[in-house]
C-alpha cells in the first residue's frame, strides 16, 4: 500500500466522518454554471479560480445556498474557495467561449441579496 492511497483513505473517512457530525449539503451544478460563477468571482473579487472552485461558488452566486440556511440562522457561512493553480485567463475565456456563458450578471443572486430577504 502507497502513502498516497493510504493518506487518500484515511482523508476519505476523515471527511465523512465529518460530514455526519456536521451539517454538510451536497448540490450537483453543470460545467456552464461552474465556468460562469469562476467569471463572475474574476470580476467581483479580481481573484482567478478553477472551474471545480467555480461548482462551489455556484451555489452562492445561483442562491441555492439560501435553501439550506434556516431563516433564523445568525451563524457564519463559510465558503472554502481554492484552487487557482492551473487555470489562466486565457482558460478561463476559452470556456467561456466554448461554453457559451453569459459574463453579464443576469440572474446573479449576491449574497448581499441573500441577506436582505
Amino acid at each position: 500500500v502507497s502513502t498516497q492511497s493510504t493518506g487518500k483513505q484515511w482523508y476519505q473517512r476523515r471527511v465523512r466522518a465529518e460530514g455526519l457530525r456536521r451539517k454538510i449539503v451536497s448540490e450537483l451544478t453543470d460545467d456552464k454554471s461552474a465556468v460562469q460563477c469562476c467569471w463572475w468571482f474574476l470580476r467581483d473579487h479580481q481573484m482567478l479560480v478553477e472551474p471545480a472552485c467555480g461548482a462551489t461558488l455556484s451555489v452562492v452566486y445561483s442562491g441555492d445556498i439560501s435553501k439550506h440556511i434556516p431563516e433564523d440562522n445568525t451563524d457564519p457561512i463559510v465558503v472554502v474557495i481554492c484552487g487557482g493553480a492551473t487555470v489562466d485567463i486565457e482558460t478561463l475565456q476559452g470556456l467561456v467561449t466554448s461554453l457559451g456563458v453569459d459574463t453579464e450578471l443576469g440572474k446573479c443572486y449576491t449574497l448581499e441579496k441573500m441577506t436582505n430577504e
